[in-house]
């Protein structure tokens, strides 16, 4: 078994390193954006939440409604949204109706509608068409340069689009290569343990062996659940991101790249339907969330589907999607939307992304799986230089084996 264990640190040892030394920036950068409280506008913050609810033309939660208020309590919907039809029918005659909303834009109430490829914002209250300036981002995914995508480009190994498939099958090699350390290591560390116990020494920590393999030997032990955690989770993400790859090489010359996130798959709305789509999606929002305050109201059609979309005025927004046919809530992946390429859906693969960060545990998780990135860093450190110290004695007994037994 350490015999296998040293063929995979030697082979995958740099590689190993390089991961964790990347994986370990980007975490230390979102957790310095998320301590220090920064503005949505940080690219770090909006790289760290871009994706989660949806492609391009899906999402509807962008930076502005992490800050914004509430709805009025009390607002009639249905007729609100009725009267900010009317104006951009005024403004815009002949034009179908894409997306319509109410949301906050500072203290004022407005209705932001899309007629054609025309947005425009109007004063709910009065009518009043409003600057351009004030409309929300029309690409709730869109980030400001920064250094967070870049290290994580460095981290997949993703320098450009035409290595991706490549990229993320080294990160699958390298995974199976920690978890191969990982299982190799801690077998080793229990037969170690077996044999101590019938010498009367039961002690889970000793520290034979120099100081390197003591703290290697020690935080194997204490680290091991999150580093075998992060390891599953980022194989998972890999074959993921193998696959959309592959569905994106196989597709037609003609239509690379496909990017089927940033196309238009919406159908007009018709003022008629206005009012009863609304007040479906109200009716399902509070039945499932009785109570929650809303900071946004779209109706729309997707991919065929009539859609009410909620996001809550909680202290951490949440988007809601309903099918306003019949009051169901929604998922990123559903049957009829368009392909986006990842071979077990959108959602899947977001979910599992917040799974490897940590997400689903708050911060705490975060620091959790930043403790789990800094322990493998020390394994990759350690573990080189061990194999170093140990090659250098036998070499100089005229051993020169590169892995030995």
């Amino acid at each position: 078994m350490l015999y296998w264990h040293r063929w995979a640190s030697l082979l995958a040892g740099i590689v190993i390193l390089y991961i964790a030394i990347t994986g370990l920036w980007m975490q230390s950068l979102d957790l310095f954006a998320q301590i220090r409280h920064a503005p949505t506008s940080d690219p770090t913050i909006q790289e760290f939440r871009q994706h989660l609810n949806g492609t391009d033309n899906y999402a509807v939660i962008s930076d502005p409604d992490y800050v914004s208020r509430a709805l009025p309590t009390g607002l009639d919907g249905p007729g609100t949204l009725v009267k900010v039809a009317n104006d951009a029918r005024r403004a815009a005659p002949d034009a179908p109706m894409r997306l319509i909303e109410l949301r906050m834009t500072g203290d004022q109430l407005t209705g932001h509608v899309a007629m054609g490829k025309k947005h425009m914002l109007f004063d709910a209250q009065n009518g009043q068409r409003l600057p351009d300036t004030l409309l929300p981002p029309i690409n709730p995914n869109a980030i400001n340069p920064g250094l967070r995508p870049e290290i994580k480009s460095w981290h997949k190994f993703a320098f450009n689009k035409v290595l991706l498939q490549k990229a993320s099958t080294i990160n699958l090699l390298a995974a199976f290569a920690v978890f191969t350390l990982m299982v190799t290591g801690l077998t080793q560390y229990v037969r170690l343990l077996k044999v101590r116990r019938k010498i009367g020494k039961p002690d889970l920590f000793w520290s034979a062996g120099g100081t390197w393999r003591k703290l290697h030997r020690w935080a194997a032990v204490v680290f091991s659940v999150i580093i075998l955690w992060l390891t599953f989770t980022g194989m998972l993400m890999a074959i993921s991101d193998i696959g959309a790859a592959y569905a994106e090489w196989k597709s037609p010359r003609d239509q690379r790249p496909m990017n089927p996130d940033k196309s238009d798959y919406s159908s007009p709305i018709k003022d008629s339907e206005i009012p009863g789509m609304a007040q479906a999606t109200l009716t399902a929002f509070n039945r499932d969330h009785a109570g929650v305050p809303m900071r946004v109201l779209r109706l729309r059609y997707f991919a065929g589907y009539a859609q009410g979309v909620v996001v809550t005025g909680e202290t951490q927004p949440v988007q809601h999607v309903y099918n306003t046919k019949d009051g169901r809530e929604m998922g990123v992946t559903e049957p009829g939307y368009p392909i986006t390429n990842f071979p077990f859906g959108w959602q899947w693969h977001q979910a599992v992304k917040k799974l490897h960060r940590g997400d689903y545990f708050g911060l705490t998780g975060n620091w959790i799986e930043w403790l789990g990135g800094v322990a493998l860093l020390y394994f990759s450190v350690s573990g080189l230089v061990m194999y170093w110290q140990m090659w250098r004695k036998r070499v100089a007994t005229g051993r020169k084996d590169i892995v030995w037994k």
